[in-house]
Order: structure tokens, then C-alpha cells, then sequence
């Protein structure tokens, strides 16, 4: 009974911590993220071994972020997006116990490896259909994928800095 008791207690707690992500469509996930509290462009400029990281805002793309900014990042124990590395991001996040969090399966990704879900935008789809018809090696279908990935993530950013604008806009009175 007493070893029943423990393999209940160590299920509960694996299950409290781990972290499972449903695959989303990109338009979903992207839904999803603009009800973040901080949504910037920032650079890590330090990680350090205790999970946490050191951030600079680049650029707000809600306008609630100052630039040159520093945030303290805390990377969650069993979910990723996981910072480990110096680099320029796309930051979905908030603010827990003075730490800055990005969304656990969220959106946050790096500029140099930005992986996510693709989109159905024409230039995406014209390079999937590329993928799928060319016999490619290995390394030549990595470049294209990783285009693909680029091209969303410039196009999320594109699309985020218009909805900032209009929401810096002031209402012009004709």
C-alpha cells in the first residue's frame, strides 16, 4: 500500500510539472499570444545557469515596452520556448514574481532557428510545394524549410507593428 501511495504521489507531481503543447495552425497561436502582456523584439544578452536570462527590448510591438529596456527572464523548468542562448527573439511573455515568462507553448522564438507552425500565406505554400515536388538532399530542404519559417516570422512582425501603429495612432477627425 505504502509503495501505491508513492508512484500516486510521484505521477501527481510529474504531471503538475510537465509541460504538453497541442499543435496549433499558426493564425491560432498567433490569436492566442496577443492577449500577452509584453509583446517585443528583444535581444538575450546573458543566460545564466539558474534558468533565468537577461533581456534587452529592441522594439515594443504593443507599444507597453520602453526600448533598451532590461528584463530578467525565467525560463519555466519543463516547457519550452527555453532560452538558452544569446540572441535576437520574438518575445511573447509577462511578468511573474518580478520575472519576465514567456507563454508556456507559446510563440517566442529565436531570429536565427524560428520555429513554429507554417502558414498558409502564398510565398510559404510556393516553397512547400517546392519541397514536396524537388528531390532534395537533406541540407537543401533545411535551407527552404528555414526560409519558410523566416518568412512567417517577418510577416508576424510586420503584421504586429500595424497593429501597434493603429493603436498609437490618434483617431484623425475629418
Amino acid at each position: 500500500m505504502r509503495n501505491l501511495i508513492y508512484i500516486i504521489l510521484l505521477l501527481v507531481n510529474y504531471v503538475g510539472y510537465s509541460c504538453s503543447c497541442n499543435p496549433y495552425r499558426l493564425m491560432e497561436q498567433q490569436q492566442r499570444e496577443m492577449q500577452s502582456e509584453c509583446i517585443f523584439i528583444g535581444k538575450v544578452i546573458k543566460v545564466n545557469d539558474d534558468l533565468t536570462y537577461k533581456i534587452q527590448v529592441v522594439e515594443s510591438l504593443d507599444g507597453g515596452d520602453v526600448q533598451d529596456n532590461i528584463y530578467i527572464g525565467q525560463n519555466w523548468k519543463t516547457c519550452y520556448p527555453y532560452i538558452e542562448e544569446n540572441g535576437f527573439w520574438l518575445f511573447y511573455g509577462r511578468i511573474v514574481d518580478g520575472f519576465f515568462k514567456v507563454n508556456r507553448c507559446g510563440l517566442s522564438r529565436p531570429f536565427d532557428h524560428p520555429f513554429a507552425s507554417l502558414s498558409d500565406s502564398d510565398e510559404v505554400q510556393k516553397l512547400s510545394r517546392k519541397l514536396d515536388s524537388e528531390n532534395l538532399v537533406e541540407k537543401e530542404a533545411d535551407i527552404i524549410f528555414k526560409q519558410m519559417q523566416l518568412m512567417d516570422l517577418a510577416n508576424e512582425i510586420k503584421a504586429l507593428r500595424r497593429r501597434r501603429d493603429s493603436y498609437l495612432r490618434p483617431n484623425k477627425i475629418n
